[in-house]
């Protein structure tokens, strides 16, 4: 009689294949589970960290505008801090054009703005007048003829500004020294300095520069409602406005969002060094596990201050 040998396995030795196939199974998702966690939050720095360095490198980018003296910074605690401002903002008048302006008299007759003998250097004893660019203007400023300070001010027109070193009396936005374009050409320049009490231009430039402004711009941070906006094309503010998009019918643009806190700080500089901005900037995001990623990144920026 023929005895078939039947295989098979003993529950003893299914029960430890399972705790075997369960320990591996604990093992390999650790190995993998760190890595893809590691990864997916590595994405979601490297996308805060994005949008950070755009933020600043668009903010960079203007302030290098600046007109000289003309930046000016509300909140200079942390904002959204303990002791702080729950809103922080950095303002400048932004330059289109500059150039030296003609301030002796050219050995023949005027050549672009007429008149008598020395028509083509500027005038500091007029509230108009008109004179030659010592070279070539790269950008050609909006004008408009009858239009004075006020209109330079309230945005109809672009502004001339002589030596604005932003204290008493060369202060751009306190009308010391911004006027009116009223005529342009690649060589000359019309202005009108009246309208606001202003007779003439009250100190030369000891390098005879001068500059075109077409616009104030300021970077508004809200850490409270997490943005960075960007304000512009409002008239020109005496004194900065948190809000002057808003408040002074300009433009409003977002610029960053996710904000958590941001620190405006400027050094003016002096005679021998340039004035430094300095933006401290936090961004965080939060998962759908409740994590949160924060990234915080500083930046320095130097802002021409030689009027």
């Amino acid at each position: 009689m023929q005895h078939r040998r039947i295989s098979g396995f003993t529950l003893i030795e299914m029960v430890v294949v399972i705790v075997l196939t369960g320990i591996i199974a604990l093992l390999v998702g650790r190995n993998i589970t760190r890595p893809v966690a590691g990864f997916i939050d590595l994405g979601r720095r490297a996308e805060l960290v994005d949008i950070a360095e755009l933020t600043l490198r668009r903010m960079t980018r203007e302030i290098h505008l600046a007109l000289p003296n003309s930046v000016r910074v509300f909140g200079g605690s942390p904002c959204n801090a303990p002791g702080g401002s729950a809103v922080c903002a950095v303002e400048f008048l932004r330059t289109l054009d500059g150039g030296r302006y003609r301030a002796r008299a050219a050995g023949g007759p005027p050549v672009y703005c007429g008149g008598g003998p020395g028509g083509d250097r500027l005038s500091f004893s007029a509230a108009n007048d008109c004179f030659e660019i010592m070279g070539t203007l790269n950008n050609l400023p909006i004008f408009g003829a009858g239009n004075n300070q006020t209109g330079c001010l309230n945005g109809t027109v672009d502004c001339l500004v002589i030596f604005n070193t932003g204290q008493l009396g060369a202060n751009a936005y306190n009308r010391d020294n911004i006027a009116g374009i009223t005529a342009a050409t690649a060589n000359s320049i019309s202005f009108d300095i009246s309208g606001n009490g202003v007779t003439r231009f009250p100190l030369p430039s000891p390098r005879q520069r001068f500059y075109i402004v077409d616009m104030p711009v300021s970077f508004v941070c809200n850490p409270g409602a997490g943005i960075m906006e960007r304000h512009g094309n409002y008239d020109i503010p005496v004194n900065q406005v948190l809000d002057p998009g808003n408040t002074l019918n300009g433009e409003v643009s977002l610029l960053a969002d996710r904000i958590t806190a941001c620190t405006f700080t400027y050094d003016p500089g002096t005679n021998t060094r340039n004035g430094l901005l300095t933006v401290d900037l936090s961004i965080a995001s939060t998962d759908t596990q409740g994590n949160t990623n924060t990234v915080r990144l500083v930046q320095q920026i130097e802002v021409p201050n030689i009027p």
